[in-house]
């Protein structure tokens, strides 16, 4: 992927490929796993794919009734910690969201599955516990864009230019995000008592 990233999918050469993998380069050894470059490329989507499904599995399985009673501990350690997954995950999709900026309009089928199965699903993701956590919320949905689009913005503001925005560090952003959120949330905390422990 990271070869991907750098040149694109279409300029980097299965010679470069199999020489970044310990390979012998122009020999074929890629083509003893992989039927193709694409194939390849289709790999390492699915695993990005597999990981974002897994991720959001366990966010959704994780048990909110702590929150119901209002422990505001319990609630923000919740929140910063879903804030440094979220940056965590973003890093790891570095290569994926450079090869989908690069290359993306030639392969609409794996661009619409990434959008679906990984951007998507964060947000869908987020709405949801929005709406868990804040259940009299307006619009969980616009809550969560706003939330998780401001780690957006560090990231690839970061990516972009070499540095986080006004030198900012993942701390300081977090911090701050995490008050923003619960000053948010904290009206609705108290709203409903009937969350599922």
């Amino acid at each position: 992927m990271r070869l991907f990233a750098a040149n694109g999918f279409h300029a980097t050469t299965v010679g470069e490929i199999e020489a970044a993998a310990g390979l012998q380069p122009r020999r074929g050894a890629m083509y003893k796993h992989f039927s193709s470059k694409r194939s390849l490329l289709d790999a390492a989507v699915r695993t990005h794919l597999d990981r974002a499904a897994s991720g959001a599995a366990d966010i959704s399985a994780v048990q909110l009734g702590a929150m119901a009673e209002g422990d505001s501990g319990v609630v923000r350690a919740f929140v910063d910690g879903l804030g440094r997954w979220f940056l965590a995950e973003m890093d790891d999709m570095r290569d994926l969201t450079r090869v989908m900026e690069h290359d993306g309009e030639r392969m609409a089928d794996i661009t619409s599955e990434v959008k679906l199965d990984i951007v998507d699903l964060s947000y869908r993701t987020a709405s949801s516990l929005v709406a868990i956590i804040a259940p009299n919320a307006h619009d969980p949905d616009a809550v969560a864009v706003v939330l998780l689009g401001a780690l957006v913005a560090l990231r690839r503001t970061t990516w972009t230019f070499g540095t986080p925005p006004v030198g900012v560090d993942d701390n300081r952003v977090l911090e701050a995000w995490t008050e923003l959120a619960l000053a948010w949330l904290d009206p609705h905390l108290h709203a409903d008592s009937n969350w599922e422990a």
